[in-house]
């Protein structure tokens, strides 16, 4: 090798200095974003130093997302006047970015600390529990409609919380009057709902009062011997049903296989006699 091509690296030189293949810098050439600076007749191809600062230059346009065929007409007559705006762009479109990943991880999140939370859980127990305030949104009122409608009113209810950006990943719950419960009408719902953040400003709201419940759990399909169970507990202990009862998925279609291993939570609000 002469004094002078020493100064210079071989494709396998400068695709290893640059960390990618050989195909990637043959690429590039046969586009002409960057070609090597010597090319012999023999074949032999060469980079010299210059071109390695090049490469970071196309690397990182490249990594903001930017096609190369437009790398490749930004590298001609780089000004600031070109490049800053270009990277504000894309600056704005990484925030875009970082925001919806940062809104997945809540979602996923929620749904490994419910389950987490279901595994540890007794569901033959029935318990009294006072729990706090909650704020859902709900669906219309869905109170003997048919099931087509059933489906298309949870449709809406889901659209409307992703489109509100309130979507942190607990699952949809349905919605008791008292009146249900005492007729044993447990497929009938009042409204759906999903628990979304306090203070939004939405038609479609209910609050959970902060009050006392008896919580209990169904599996599959196992409503009424569920509602029994916690019927029974609650008279016993001389207590009546409140105003509402809600459900929620604890275990859904996401962390089991078929409906019949699926577990939901029961929240009855009862009062005294």
């Amino acid at each position: 090798m002469s004094e002078d091509l020493r100064k210079y690296f071989t494709t396998g030189e400068f695709a290893k200095l640059c960390h990618v293949k050989k195909q990637t810098l043959f690429h590039y050439d046969e586009i002409g974003l960057l070609s090597p600076e010597i090319k012999k007749e023999n074949g032999y191809r060469y980079y010299s130093y210059n071109q390695f600062e090049l490469f970071q230059v196309i690397n990182l346009f490249k990594e903001v997302g930017v096609p190369l065929k437009e790398i490749k007409f930004l590298l001609k007559g780089k000004t600031p006047g070109r490049i800053v705006p270009l990277l504000k762009e894309k600056s704005a479109e990484i925030e875009e970015k970082i925001k919806k990943l940062e809104h997945l991880q809540k979602i996923i999140q929620t749904k490994v600390a419910l389950t987490e939370q279901a595994l540890e859980t007794d569901f033959s127990s029935v318990s009294f529990q006072y729990l706090n305030e909650e704020t859902f949104m709900i669906s219309r009122n869905t109170l003997h409609l048919p099931e087509r409608k059933y489906i298309a009113a949870i449709s809406e209810l889901i659209h409307d919380v992703e489109s509100h950006e309130l979507d942190e990943g607990y699952p949809v719950g349905g919605i008791f009057a008292r009146e249900q419960i005492l007729k044993k009408d447990f497929y009938n719902y009042s409204h759906f709902y999903i628990k979304v953040k306090k203070g939004i400003d939405h038609i479609n709201v209910h609050v959970r009062p902060k009050d006392l419940y008896a919580v209990g759990y169904q599996k599959g399909e196992e409503v009424e011997d569920a509602y029994s169970r916690m019927i029974h507990f609650i008279e016993k202990n001389g207590m009546q049903i409140g105003e509402y009862a809600y459900e929620e998925y604890m275990l859904d279609e996401v962390m089991v296989d078929g409906f019949e291993n699926q577990i939901t939570k029961i929240l009855i609000q009862v009062k005294e006699m």
